[in-house]
């Protein structure tokens, strides 16, 4: 495990004291208070929900049934929610105190073409996923689509399409806002993102409607830096990174980020999650 020191601005390896998690891949990750969850497979090819507790500094594991990458992972009430990026596969819960697995329904029409983005959102009581629509063949590109999940009710609702082709893309919430941010217009025949960046867009409730933000105060980075509400993020491994810079209003100049570089040198396989840990467990051993 590595954690970025944001008053140094660089990446570190965690002390020997706190214990690797015993997984070939990890998919994504989450946390709660004191508890950190991470979907992966075992050495043996098993799919598990990996559980790492800050207080007892220890890992347990949980295997479940929902198959392809599940990208993602989000808690609401007592419950973890998993999601695969393949929308033909079950999505499942997870009852923390529990510590039982339980399948919630899918969306409707699932298929081939209907690939979930990144980080499920948690807003008002309801998990919120955007899918994108992977093409045909020889098919155009054609826009996200977001589809919201009731768990008082147990059944998913198809919200509006994005404006623009989203692949790769991430999903996350500023001030109550959902935005999309990261990710690329295309998909070659590799399943793989391609092509121009996808634009930042914003998603209102109220008119069911998405509506590109501009992006006029950020300069050419390699570090996926957007501006939303008036913040930088960055889009790292498909997580947004709060900067902690803020852009006053009438800011006629970029934001300079080259202090920022070293976030970006983290392996590509890595995935990211806030986790709160006591200062005494990253000291230098």
């Amino acid at each position: 495990m590595k954690y970025f020191d944001f008053e140094n601005k660089t990446w570190k390896t965690s002390p020997a004291s706190i214990p690797s998690i015993k997984s070939t891949r990890c998919h994504s990750a989450v946390s709660v208070g004191n508890t950190l969850f991470v979907t992966g497979e075992t050495p043996d090819g098993n799919n598990s929900l990996f559980r790492y507790d800050t207080e007892s500094n220890a890992w347990d594991m949980k295997q479940h049934s929902c198959g392809g990458s599940i990208d993602n992972l989000c808690i609401m009430d007592d419950y973890v929610y998993v999601i695969s990026s393949d929308s033909c596969q079950v999505p499942q819960r997870y009852n923390i105190a529990k510590r039982l697995w339980q399948s919630i329904s899918n969306v409707h029409n699932p298929s081939w073409n209907l690939l979930a983005c990144n980080n499920g959102v948690i807003a008002h009581e309801k998990v919120f996923v955007l899918y994108s629509n992977r093409p045909d063949r020889k098919g155009p590109n054609q826009p996200a689509v977001l589809q919201c999940f009731d768990p008082t009710k147990n059944e998913w609702s198809e919200k509006a399409t994005t404006c623009h082709p989203h692949f790769g893309s991430t999903l996350f919430l500023v001030n109550d806002k959902l935005f999309i941010a990261g990710g690329r217009i295309g998909f070659n025949n590799y399943d793989r993102p391609c092509g121009n960046r996808a634009p930042v867009e914003m998603y209102n409730e109220e008119t069911n409607t998405w509506s590109v933000v501009e992006q006029k105060r950020i300069p050419a980075n390699n570090l996926n830096a957007v501006e939303i509400e008036g913040r930088v993020y960055f889009i790292i491994n498909k997580f947004p990174v709060d900067s902690g810079i803020r852009i006053p209003p009438g800011e006629l100049y970029p934001v300079p980020l080259g202090e920022w570089e070293d976030l970006g040198k983290i392996e590509q396989s890595a995935v990211l999650c806030h986790l709160p840990l006591k200062r005494e467990c990253i000291k230098t051993e």
